[in-house]
């Protein structure tokens, strides 16, 4: 997940510059072509206040039909009273990459970030629930069982509407557990990683899911290719009149 925001921020940065038109070859600009070209970034990168509700409403929903698709453990419904954090990207920049935003709960972050598409979902403490896990669910190896672990998996990404027939067709599927004392170990924790991945690999995977067998539970989710979301992408109405009004600088 870690790598998939490095993208994101990498793909926003070169959007901005290439937006801007900053690759020139006359670096001695006057002091007014870089005031022009502040200004020209700060217009970019501003988030219109009525374009930042109406975007984070349209994620806020899509996490309460994603939340009840997947049986979440969220207290339902997700309102934005009770967000830990939320972001809303540049209007300009969700035209140019497709990335609306996020919100994060206590339990979970959602992302709406390929094709205006929920695409990413992950625990919000997932680091820190290893430990906990192990202490709780640390099973004899002969008790792994990757096939069930691929079942559950193909059948939660199906509940949200992802195209499993197409990954399946497309990619080739690998499957790990978590296993704490190393893969010759005795024991493993039922946590899961089911991944789709192209080619051989070399540039990471198409879909993956993590998921708690005992509890079918997702944990982490990413599709990071639009042709295999088959989830309507969010419409913001009115966009044009909501780009129209006073600009500010973006907020989170």
């Amino acid at each position: 997940m870690k790598r998939g925001i490095l993208v994101f921020v990498s793909i926003l940065a070169v959007a901005a510059i290439s937006v801007l038109g900053l690759e020139r070859t006359n670096v001695q600009a006057t002091n007014e072509q870089k005031l022009s070209i502040t200004e020209k970034f700060q217009t970019l990168m501003a988030t219109p206040p009525a374009y930042r509700v109406e975007a984070l409403s349209l994620v806020v929903a899509e996490a309460n039909r994603v939340a009840e698709q997947l049986h979440l453990p969220e207290k339902l419904p997700i309102t934005r009273e009770n967000l830990l954090a939320a972001y809303v990207s540049p209007p300009s920049m969700s035209q140019y990459i497709g990335a609306i935003g996020n919100i994060t709960t206590s339990n979970y972050v959602y992302y709406v970030s390929v094709g205006r598409k929920f695409s990413f979902l992950t625990r919000t403490h997932l680091a820190e629930e290893y430990a906990q896990l192990k202490s709780q669910y640390l099973w004899p190896v002969g008790r792994m069982d990757t096939n069930a672990a691929y079942a559950v998996a193909t059948q939660l990404l199906a509940a949200v509407s992802m195209d499993v027939k197409a990954l399946n067709r497309d990619c080739g599927v690998r499957i790990a557990a978590f296993t704490p004392e190393g893969k010759t170990g005795a024991h493993f924790v039922p946590v899961y990683w089911v991944d789709w991945v192209k080619g051989n690999g070399g540039e990471g995977s198409v879909a993956s899911i993590e998921l708690l067998l005992p509890t079918k539970t997702v944990r982490q989710l990413h599709v990071t290719e639009s042709e295999y979301i088959l989830r309507r992408p969010l419409e913001i109405l009115d966009l044009d009149k909501l780009l129209s009004q006073t600009n500010t600088p973006a907020t989170r």
